[in-house]
């Protein structure tokens, strides 16, 4: 094989970067119903709170993120959290400085009090008064303490007599549903919650092709029918595995001079990873 292919293919490996390149989201059956559901949330306006779930690696956080993307941003002011292991009081201080859009010092707000009262006239005077409303995202909200989780829907309750101020959506692990059912005040908040689910096996090809296509591909890409299925049984439909797999997959059949993922390339890396998850003798795919 000329070196001009070897090159294509290492050209393709940003496919299956773990990155939040909105370009590369796969709207899988799964994926487009977490996105829409979260949409009608965030459009609702009245809904309180709502929650997704998902295993480690399924995209809840690029789901999210599109989500963010597609929002209007003269609709909708929109807060993300992304270090859930924090108290209530950092959290409303991190709220505050997105919404100014600047970094607040904590000594500007020593006080919980102080903090509730900035929160209260920024959603009024700047969100509110100008027609939006705010969309507070909290990714790893299983980290969240009791406590933390009861304050933060306290947040909630700052509205007028005829609308909401504002949307609190908790992005987490599957732990994060028995977390909040042990908070029956939180339980009750949550209007709408959807657990996402694994990319169905026969919707895997497709999702190769199309961020191999995004990344640069033109005309057949690299991985045969037999490859891409051997994939979706080994990394059960978790996009995170899948590019894991995918990944490796390309730089051994671009080390060994391969123009294509075949099904026998697909099990040799995945014997190789499931050797080193089990401490056993590594078969070293790369010398």
């Amino acid at each position: 094989m000329g070196r001009d292919k070897q090159t294509n293919l290492i050209n393709l490996l940003p496919a299956f970067d773990n990155t939040r390149d909105t370009r590369f989201f796969f709207e899988s059956s799964q994926h487009a119903e977490a996105l829409g559901r979260l949409a009608y949330i965030a459009k609702d306006r009245s809904m309180g709170m709502g929650m997704l779930t998902g295993e480690i690696g399924s995209g809840k956080t690029i789901t999210r993120t599109v989500l963010a993307n597609r929002l209007d941003p003269t609709e909708f002011k929109i807060v993300t959290l992304e270090n859930s292991l924090l108290g209530f009081d950092d959290i409303l201080l991190e709220i505050i400085s997105q919404i100014r859009g600047e970094r607040v010092q904590a000594l500007n707000f020593p006080d919980r009090y102080s903090r509730i009262s900035e929160y209260k006239r920024l959603i009024i005077g700047t969100v509110a008064n100008m027609g939006r409303h705010l969309l507070i995202i909290v990714d790893e909200a299983q980290q969240l303490s009791s406590s933390a989780l009861d304050e933060l829907k306290g947040l909630s309750n700052i509205c007028s007599e005829r609308e909401n101020y504002s949307t609190i959506i908790l992005i987490g692990q599957p732990e994060l549903r028995s977390r909040v059912k042990s908070l029956p005040q939180v339980d009750q908040r949550i209007s709408l919650r959807f657990h996402l689910n694994a990319i169905a096996s026969e919707e895997v090809e497709n999702y190769l092709v199309h961020r191999m296509k995004i990344a640069g591909c033109q005309g057949r890409v690299p991985f045969t029918r037999q490859a891409a299925q051997r994939i979706s049984r080994a990394s059960e439909g978790i996009p995170r595995n899948i590019n894991r797999i995918s990944k490796l997959a390309l730089t051994y059949c671009e080390s060994q001079g391969l123009s294509r993922v075949s099904e026998d390339v697909v099990s040799l890396v995945v014997e190789d990873l499931n050797d080193h998850s089990a401490n056993r003798n590594p078969v070293y795919l790369f010398g």
